[in-house]
């Protein structure tokens, strides 16, 4: 379960405003290319889902996400996420063709390595967890030495 805060702003003057209040606790700025898929029936957000390829500068592996079952409460966001590592050659190639793609002999999902099998399931999970944690700290951190 991830929570997020949306913001919606009414216009470009707001946004300005808020930029100015936020830009001194900036600590970084992370690039990411984000790509969204569903059918020409719009399946996907008929039933209140995404499904997203992220590409980040940090990350040299493609994520791919699914998020359904969002609620939103007070601007509180509830949601159910699934994520999964994918090669980044193959999902340049889904990207490419979406409507057409070929298997592929080096899909990790195809022959998963140990290492793989580790980042799956209960594991996996914990140490993504961590992870997130440890970031989420080391940003407190950051806001803390700039004060």
């Amino acid at each position: 379960m991830e929570v997020e805060v949306k913001l919606r702003l009414p216009d470009a003057i707001t946004h300005r405003h808020v930029t100015t209040v936020l830009t001194p606790f900036h600590v970084t700025t992370h690039r990411q290319e984000n790509n969204f898929f569903d059918g020409s029936s719009n399946k996907l957000s008929s039933h209140q889902a995404i499904l997203r390829l992220r590409f980040t500068d940090t990350n040299p592996c493609c994520i791919v996400t699914l998020k359904a079952k969002a609620v939103i409460v007070d601007g509180v966001s509830r949601v159910e996420e699934d994520e999964e590592v994918l090669d980044t050659a193959i999902s340049r190639e889904c990207l490419a063709e979406p409507a057409n793609p070929r298997p592929t002999t080096t899909s990790r999902s195809a022959n998963p390595s140990p290492r793989d099998m580790e980042n799956r399931g209960e594991r996996g999970e914990q140490r993504r967890k961590m992870k997130r944690r440890e970031r989420k700290k080391n940003r407190l951190k950051k806001k803390k030495n700039l004060k």
